[in-house]
C-alpha cells in the first residue's frame, strides 16, 4: 500500500470514530500503529483517546518496549 494512501485510510478511520480500516478484499482489519519518539517502535496499545463528536481527534498510545505515553499524530501512524 502507498503511504499516501495508507495516511489518508488512517485519517479517513479516525474520522469516522474507528482504529481499524478493514480490508476490502480479504475483510481483515488492520490496525493502526503509531510511531513511539523515545525508541522508534511502534505500537498498537492504546491508552487513550479523545473525541469530537464521533470523530478521534487524538490518540495517545503506550509503548510496548519503552513503557511511555505518546501521541502520535496520522503521519506518524501506519497500518498492519
Amino acid at each position: 500500500m502507498e503511504q499516501g494512501n495508507e495516511l489518508e485510510k488512517i485519517r479517513q478511520a479516525l474520522s469516522q470514530g474507528r482504529l481499524t480500516v478493514p480490508d476490502p478484499v480479504t475483510g481483515y482489519h488492520r490496525s493502526i500503529y503509531g510511531r513511539c519518539p523515545g525508541d522508534g517502535n511502534f505500537s498498537s496499545n492504546v491508552s487513550r483517546i479523545e473525541r469530537s463528536g464521533q470523530a478521534i481527534t487524538r490518540v495517545v498510545f503506550n509503548c510496548t518496549v519503552c513503557g511511555a505515553d505518546f501521541d502520535a499524530a496520522p503521519e506518524a501512524m501506519l497500518l498492519r
